[in-house]
């Protein structure tokens, strides 16, 4: 038998896989995919090449940075050949990274496709961040704290890329600054109530909507358009003030 390895604990939390290193660190690991999104022929979703790098990029993104980790390595799995398609999916990708000043602190890696022509876009992203262990905001939201969501949903041609009304990167990075946000999720495809919902019970707790709220809950987050944030009581106001898009309660978890 070859030299026996002792594997590093994996635990699996949400999208999230989480790989725990023995120095303290933790290694946080994203992805996501689109098919029939771009440009080609058989396309069902017509967006450029470049919007779609940036806003796949960007979920798996989202998912790595709102946990407290930040970004180190991205993967980028293109079906479609590099030029011109994959350039300009990666021109996408490295312009999401300018935005937050970590061009030169991510490795990117991929393929592409060289053997056959596609006439319809595949695209697979993968985001490996680091972080403290004990410092991820992880399973990390407080009996009674507000459940708000930040931005709205939006999928398909509704996505646009300087739409005020939608998250960004930076402002998920901007979140992990206050004291007062004890857990930031961003919305997938499930919608609004299945991520409430879901993160209520990784905490061990219930969720208890507010009857006001009148956003779709189950409308699909489409590239992540909206995050839930956990948060202290009363904290809304204060956010509402500082943040540039719509914030909404979408109840309490207790």
């Amino acid at each position: 038998m070859g030299k026996q390895y002792l594997l590093p604990p994996i635990r699996q939390i949400r999208d999230l896989t989480i790989i725990d290193l023995n120095n303290g660190e933790s290694l946080v690991v994203a992805c996501d995919s689109a098919g029939a999104v771009g440009p080609k022929e058989l396309d069902e979703v017509k967006v450029s090449n470049y919007i779609l790098g940036r806003f796949i990029f960007r979920v798996a993104l989202i998912e790595v940075v709102a946990s407290g980790a930040l970004p180190i390595v991205v993967t980028d799995a293109l079906a479609v050949e590099m030029n011109p398609s994959g350039a300009e999916i990666i021109a996408g990708i490295k312009d999401e990274l300018k935005d937050l000043g970590m061009e030169n602190q991510v490795q990117l890696t991929g393929s592409t496709e060289e053997n056959f022509v596609a006439k319809q876009s595949g695209i697979g992203i993968t985001v490996i961040g680091i972080g403290e262990k004990e410092k991820l905001r992880l399973v990390s939201a407080k009996p009674g704290d507000e459940l708000l969501c930040l931005g709205l949903p939006k999928l398909g041609a509704e996505v646009e890329l300087t739409d005020p009304e939608i998250i960004t990167t930076k402002i998920v990075l901007d979140l992990l600054t206050y004291p007062e946000i004890h857990e930031v999720v961003p919305v997938g495809s499930k919608g609004i109530l299945y991520e409430a919902r879901t993160l209520a019970k990784t905490n061990g707790m219930e969720l208890e909507l507010n009857p006001e709220c009148t956003l779709p809950l189950e409308k699909s987050g489409g590239p992540s358009t909206c995050v839930l944030a956990a948060t202290a009581p009363g904290f809304k106001d204060q956010l509402t003030k500082s943040l540039p898009l719509p914030v909404n309660l979408i109840g309490k978890i207790k």
